[in-house]
């Protein structure tokens, strides 16, 4: 693999103080062959003036222009839009939206006590050219709390959307929390959820596969899910997990440990029968990686890997110098200065990936181009 140019799509140093910190980037590309990037904007990685924004590129991707400035309060002075992620379908762009509750600025995402979460759903909104938007619509994900998206909507081979997302437990809950990575497989006629499919869940509570990013095999439609994996009674990560599910998203496979040592990776299966895995790695040194597989995850060939991105300061990232207690690891995930690749196939069979990336002043998203 090669590194054959990279860039920016969003300059968070230029922008306002509100929008300074861009995370969550996700890529998809319209029907008329431009790029859509879409992500999280706030003054800080955590902050109750939040908002999404989405960028219109050129073919190449080598130039970027605003195109949404957000959702704005919905309703006024409650919520704000944290995810974002574009999909094409075939009756236009649907948007997977993450709401939560800022209605009071002073809270954190997630409860310094119990770590259960603000109040939060999981929207989904449609749009011609990515622009305008409809007005968000909730989906009924009941009986379970604490839901958030984990990427843009998926499109099953039989045309049916499914909407990944995990559950946790609500703001407040003291119970120890079930945490569940799920598809909210959606009603082809009104986007509503005809059901719900659990992708991993341990239902002793002690492995947690966290932000999952699910994708479809071009070949056979099957889904396959890479996991950032965590032992909470160990206190420390596990290696990158990986499941492969059936193309109706219904039954998947247990997950399985990869070897892979680090965190969120988004899976990008390839028209040869490939797998490309890009992955944070926060370990010494601390930077963004690409890996192949040649049989579906069994095997990964690390010799021929690819860094296409490592902090500028090489020195070891919040958390990971050994056990961390639970709550501490959302500490973490205010402070880190990278991550959220996502990957995008070219016509010409080169990769576009995008990711945040920047410092504790600013956090802006780039591009890189991959030669596989």
């Amino acid at each position: 693999m090669q590194l054959l140019d990279h860039g920016v799509i969003y300059d968070a140093a230029a922008a306002p103080l509100h929008e300074r910190f861009a995370s969550f980037s996700q890529l998809e590309r319209r029907a008329d062959g431009r790029l859509v990037a879409s992500f999280r904007v706030g003054s800080s990685k955590d902050s109750a003036d939040e908002d999404v924004r989405a960028m219109l590129g050129d073919a190449a991707g080598g130039a970027w222009h605003p195109i949404c400035h957000g959702f704005g309060d919905v309703p006024p002075g409650r919520g704000r839009m944290r995810g974002f992620g574009v999909t094409r379908t075939a009756a236009g762009l649907l948007a997977a939206l993450t709401w939560i509750d800022r209605s009071d600025a002073t809270r954190p995402l997630a409860d310094p006590l119990t770590q259960g979460l603000l109040d939060s759903r999981v929207m989904v909104a449609r749009s011609a050219d990515g622009a305008s938007w409809s007005a968000p619509q909730a989906l009924d994900l009941a009986p379970y709390a604490g839901c958030v998206t984990t990427g843009a909507a998926l499109v099953l081979h039989d045309g049916r959307v499914a909407v990944p997302y995990e559950s946790w437990k609500a703001w407040g809950d003291a119970r120890r929390g079930e945490h569940r990575a799920a598809l909210a497989l959606l009603d082809a006629a009104d986007q509503r959820v005809a059901e719900i499919a659990i992708v991993a869940h341990d239902p002793t509570g002690r492995v947690l596969y966290w932000d999952q990013r699910v994708a479809v095999a071009p070949a056979d439609g099957r889904l396959v899910a890479m996991f950032w994996s965590h032992d909470r009674d160990a206190g420390q990560d596990l290696p990158i997990h990986l499941a492969w599910g059936t193309p109706d998203g219904r039954t998947w496979s247990a997950p399985r440990d990869t070897g892979i040592v680090g965190q969120i990776c988004t899976p990008l299966p390839l028209p040869d029968g490939r797998l490309l895995a890009l992955y944070v790695h926060r370990h010494d040194p601390p930077g963004l990686r690409a890996i192949l597989s040649d049989d579906g995850g069994q095997r990964w060939d690390h010799a021929g890997e690819l860094e296409f991105y490592r902090k500028q300061r090489a020195e070891t990232e919040s958390g990971m110098g050994g056990r961390r207690g639970f709550g501490d690891y959302w500490a973490d995930m205010s402070i880190w200065t990278f991550g959220h690749p996502v990957a995008l196939l070219q016509p010409d069979g080169t990769v576009l990936v995008a990711y945040y990336a920047g410092d504790a002043t600013h956090l802006a998203v780039h591009w890189a181009r991959l030669a596989l």
